[in-house]
């Protein structure tokens, strides 16, 4: 300071000074002022330079609350005195930050560490970053962790909460605020300039109610000041065009409320789990709370603030009696939250925030896309929700707007095949659907509105399995499941069953392109094939119900819904032939000899039936199920007689009988042919294919074979990757060779863990066939453990085996039983007159000794 006289010194000039070193020790007015013991209103009037001469015994305090070192020095340039320069005592920084306004709570993140990551990347490399998403999933923690994971020892992070700002015009001030001046003393600018790179971070929180007044600040604030960044935090992305956008994703829930390991390793489950042993200390995951706790955080969508709101409640309500109040979860998650934003300390609140800053229309159609399931498509909303205030020609505007204000998500995954799709959250959708559910009959209106699309859409499927463009065709319609849903729940609801038969009819290929859905389409074709009047109509439905129990490995649930289907069609039609021949399929995997008796008449038909390709694929599947049985040379022809019809421009490459040949090729020894095969395969397969495990499991099947050991360990890894994530039709075989590989490189726990897994599975879902291929692996694996006693025993029990029973093992199977059982006689007792439940026994003592 220079030197100056007292009276000179003051007023302004001591202002701009305690400013200053008030701002130099991280002090707000508020905390400087009760270090001080002075009110708030006396720190803003000393630094808005409105006392020309402060009181001495004020100017001490300040002295002594800032820690300076010449307190001479600071009274003089208040006016006491002689002037001469003031010294500071640095303050230490917290977190080794300089924060102005709400810091980050130590650990407070649970499963944010990518976004945390790309996040601090992001403003690295840029000067604007935008968090949108919804209200309640967490935004604003996520900035403050990600700006102090980004700021040095020299950087200074201001945070500025926007709540309570009600204009545009005074976001400046708010900013202004946030930096711990009184408005009107010191210029924006001034504060902003002669910044270093990375010198200083603004988080501006909450920006979606004055977007435009942070826009033109931030535009300004980036653009002409250098050193700065700016992260917003927002509903609605500020539309800059030096702004990058990143949505902030709720987070992750267990795909399953069974598997313990996948529960505990939930995002969502860690935080709810955290948050409730806050207001109850003994609280921990346990075997026996883990699936209420994984149903809750499913029902909650993994977003932060409800899981927080849920978590509170765990103080005096256990899980379960949280998991069923959430039929009413506004009422249940209304508190006790008592900090934070105000529009954040109920769910309500959070949501209606958001809504009610929509236009009306946007709002109407909110309303209206609530019911349509979710995910929906646009090709949906424009088929059900037309209607004033909406026109049809601005939908896809509308559904832009909703997206912007984080009220629907994109469905990114796919988005080539599937085409546009939106989804909502549960909690986002409960609330529009009150809103609908307020104006009158509007639900049932477009409800019904929503059951004549869906028919209209299904008669239109009719031919497409024929059609050059069918799997776009079922994909897109498969992309409607969820509006199908509310369609047949409305059908079954007024008792038109008719109307819901013909939905499931030309639906029911859809359902197959997903195994996911696959569960509501066996329940929809068996309700509505026990209620339709028509028999006919009733088998069609019983065989589609068989195809997709199939699909999910429900065999004997297949078996059951084939056999009934075949009472009820004529046998020569083409639904006739698809549930004959699933009733072959479905039981050659349990045994059942009365399937081989059927192939040669269903063959026969086949043959003369004028779809080449229903043809084609009978036959393919009576190839397949008498490759099961043995009988490799027969599979093989009526295998090669589909590929024969590939020829034909209305048949179309089909990976499981690829697969079929390659299996057939491979224990016939053509290992050349079986690896020909299982590419074609792979190259066949769709992209979005939910059991993508199987093909490559069959190339590894081929490559171990063939002594390509590293090249099968490489796709059994990438198929394990896939069963990580679903349940599949051929897991049991890519279990089978990571024993094999296991085994042979001396990992015996890892053989037995897989062999376990494989033998297990089967059993479950009753494909009772296959356990043919894994037991002899069972015995190698349990001979390499020490086992021998049990080795011996499965040894000669699956010897007599195939000495006296049909169907025999398959050769490569065969040939490891051989390569173990050196010295063992086959046991007595054979044949079985149940084989099917003999298998199912010794799968069980294998079982037993592997456990």
């Amino acid at each position: 300071m220079a030197e100056t006289d007292g009276r000179s010194a003051g007023g302004r000039g001591f202002a701009a000074l305690l400013l200053d070193l008030r701002v130099q020790s991280t002090l707000s007015q508020e905390e400087l002022a009760e270090r001080a013991g002075l009110s708030v209103r006396t720190i803003r009037e000393l630094e808005a330079g409105r006392v020309a001469r402060p009181r001495k015994d004020s100017v001490r305090l300040l002295a002594v609350a800032l820690g300076l070192e010449d307190h001479q020095a600071f009274l003089a340039a208040a006016g006491h005195g002689v002037a001469r320069p003031v010294v500071a005592v640095a303050a230490p920084a917290a977190h080794g930050v300089r924060w102005r306004g709400t810091r980050p709570i130590p650990d407070g993140l649970v499963g944010r560490e990518q976004e945390l990551v790309e996040i601090e990347g992001l403003l690295r490399e840029h000067r604007l970053v935008t968090l949108v998403g919804p209200g309640g999933v967490g935004k604003t923690e996520l900035a403050l962790a990600a700006a102090d994971r980004f700021s040095g020892v020299d950087t200074t992070v201001v945070v500025v909460d926007l709540t309570t700002v009600q204009r545009d015009s005074a976001v400046s001030n708010a900013i202004l605020d946030a930096f711990g001046t009184a408005p009107g003393t010191t210029d924006l600018d001034d504060l902003l300039a002669g910044r270093p790179p990375g010198g200083l971070v603004i988080v501006e929180d909450n920006a979606e109610h004055v977007l435009d007044g942070v826009a033109i600040l931030a535009n300004r604030m980036v653009r002409s000041f250098p050193g700065i960044g700016v992260l917003v935090t927002s509903r609605i992305p500020l539309g800059l065009p030096d702004e990058v956008v990143r949505r902030v994703p709720v987070l992750a829930v267990p795909s399953n409320d069974t598997e313990f390991a996948e529960i505990a390793g939930s995002p969502a489950v860690e935080m709810f789990c955290r948050r409730a042993a806050k207001v109850r200390p003994d609280f921990a995951l346990t075997a026996e709370n883990a699936t209420t706790v994984a149903r809750l955080c499913q029902r909650l969508d993994g977003l932060p603030l409800a899981l927080e709101l849920a978590a509170a409640r765990a103080g005096s309500l256990s899980v379960e009696a949280i998991l069923t109040a959430l039929d009413d979860r506004f009422r249940l998650l209304s508190g006790p939250r008592r900090f934070g934003a105000p529009h954040q300390r109920t769910l309500a609140d959070t949501i209606a925030w958001s809504v009610d800053a929509l236009s009306d229309p946007s709002r109407q159609l909110l309303y209206r896309v609530s019911m349509l399931g979710s995910p929906f498509t646009l090709e949906a909303v424009t088929g059900v929700c037309p209607g004033a205030p909406i026109g049809e020609q601005d939908i896809p505007m509308l559904l832009s707007e909703l997206v912007e204000n984080s009220l629907l998500q994109p469905v990114e995954e796919f988005e080539q095949l599937y085409g546009s799709r939106y989804k909502m959250l549960e909690t986002i959708r409960e609330h529009a659907s009150a809103g609908l559910g307020s104006q009158n009959d509007d639900v049932n209106e477009f409800r019904d509105r929503a059951v004549a699309w869906c028919l209209t859409y299904a008669e239109s499927l009719e031919g497409a399995w024929s059609s050059p463009d069918r799997d776009r065709r079922y994909r897109a319609a498969n992309a409607n499941a969820a509006t199908f849903e509310v369609a047949l729940e409305r059908a079954a609801e007024l008792g038109h069953w008719d109307v819901a038969a013909s939905i499931v009819l030309g639906f029911r290929i859809a359902w197959q392109y997903q195994a996911s859905v696959a569960e509501s389409g066996i329940r929809w074709a068996t309700d509505t094939a026990e209620n339709v009047d028509d028999k006919e109509t009733s088998g069609k439905l019983h065989a589609i119900a068989g195809r997709l129990s199939n699909l999910t490995g429900d065999v004997r649930s297949a078996r059951t819904h084939y056999g009934e289907a075949r009472t009820l069609i004529p046998p020569q039609s083409d639904m006739g032939l698809m549930a004959r021949a699933g009733w072959v399929s479905s039981g050659s995997l349990l045994l059942d000899t009365a399937s081989l008796a059927e192939i040669p008449a269903l063959v026969a038909d086949a043959r003369s039936h004028s779809n080449v390709q229903r043809s084609a694929t009978v036959q393919a599947t009576c190839g397949l199920a008498l490759a099961r049985w043995g009988r490799l040379p027969e599979a093989k022809e009526l295998l090669l007689a589909w590929e024969a019809a590939l020829a034909d421009p209305g048949v179309y490459p089909d990976e499981v009988a690829y697969m079929a040949l390659s299996r057939v090729d491979a224990e016939l020894g053509n290992l050349a042919e079986a690896r020909r095969w299982a590419e074609l395969a792979r190259e066949s397969q769709a992209s979005d294919d939910p059991d993508r495990t199987k093909v490559a499991g069959c190339l590894a099947m081929v490559e171990y074979q063939a002594g390509a050991f590293e090249r099968a360990q490489t796709l059994i890894d990438e198929a394990d990757a896939d069963i990580r994530g679903h349940r599949g039709y051929f897991d049991y075989q890519v279990m089978v060779f990571r024993s094999r590989l296991a085994r042979r490189e001396g990992d015996i726990e890892q053989a037995r863990s897989a062999v376990r897994d494989a033998v297990g599975r089967l059993v479950l879902e009753g494909r009772v066939v296959y356990l043919l291929d894994v037991l002899p692996e069972a015995v190698a694996v349990l001979r390499a453990s020490g086992a021998s006693e049990d080795a011996d025993r499965l040894c000669a029990r699956l010897l007599a085996w195939q000495q006296t029973m049909d169907p025999p093992m398959l050769p490569t199977a065969w040939a490891v039983l051989q390569e173990v059982c050196g010295g063992v006689t086959p046991a007595d007792g054979w044949p079985a007159d149940d084989p099917a439940e003999a298998v199912r026994r010794l799968a069980d003592d294998v079982l037993l000794a592997l456990s």
